[in-house]
């Protein structure tokens, strides 16, 4: 699943079938053509997906006839925050962001990763394999990672404050914007989940369920 706004929402299912959100709740999605295992939506409607072979293809549907455009490399996880933010990670743990340009696509990042999150503004956060969270610094300094206390599986970024995570018991918990006391737990039990810059959260449960979140409406 990911979020880039409150109408930008993709996601695919257990079969690699990807799915639209259409904004209406009553017939909320209209299938796409492809196969992925991982996509990555932005607010400004850039979406990219990794299939289960580790391709990379970014979207063109809304442009013409050609729904998908292969860029060369390979990927298992990827994290859309614009059409010029773009990061992933490969099944072998290592970090790729984008260039800018097809030709020469990716530049490796150090770190090791299973899931990435990237928003509109910069901002990068990551989770190795053993759970462990970072938040990139590479572009302020000499340190390319800061660690922040914690444990999870799945992490998500719609801003410098928008960033929300799963652990491994699929326990769901949100920023606090204060790395002392990082997170904070959110009711509920997911997968997968996706964040926007405008507060917009979804998320995926193990049975493949859908939800919104409304915890910041009133009740």
């Amino acid at each position: 699943m990911s979020v880039g706004s409150r109408t930008h929402v993709w996601g695919v299912n257990s079969s690699g079938q990807i799915y639209r959100y259409t904004g209406h709740d009553a017939n909320p999605w209209i299938g796409i053509p492809g196969s992925a295992v991982d996509i990555g939506v932005a607010a400004d409607g850039t979406v990219w997906h990794v299939n289960s072979a580790g391709g990379i293809y970014r979207y063109t549907g809304d442009q013409g006839s050609t729904n998908w455009v292969n860029v060369s490399g390979g990927l298992s996880r990827i994290s859309v925050g614009s059409r010029t933010h773009v990061w992933g990670v490969n099944s072998s743990g290592q970090i790729y962001r984008y260039t800018g340009h097809d030709a020469n696509p990716w530049i490796g990042i150090p770190g090791s990763a299973v899931d990435i999150g990237v928003a509109a503004d910069g901002t990068v956060w990551s989770v190795n394999s053993a759970g462990a969270i970072y938040r990139y610094t590479g572009d302020q300094g000499s340190t390319n990672w800061v660690n922040v206390s914690g444990g999870l599986s799945r992490i998500s970024v719609g801003s410098r404050t928008h960033v929300w995570g799963v652990n491994s018991s699929d326990q769901i918990y949100r920023y606090t914007g204060h790395d002392a006391n990082p997170w904070i737990g959110i009711p509920g039990s997911a997968v997968d989940i996706g964040v926007a810059a405008d507060g917009t959260v979804w998320h995926v449960t193990s049975a493949g369920a859908i939800y919104r979140y409304i915890g910041d409406q009133p009740s």
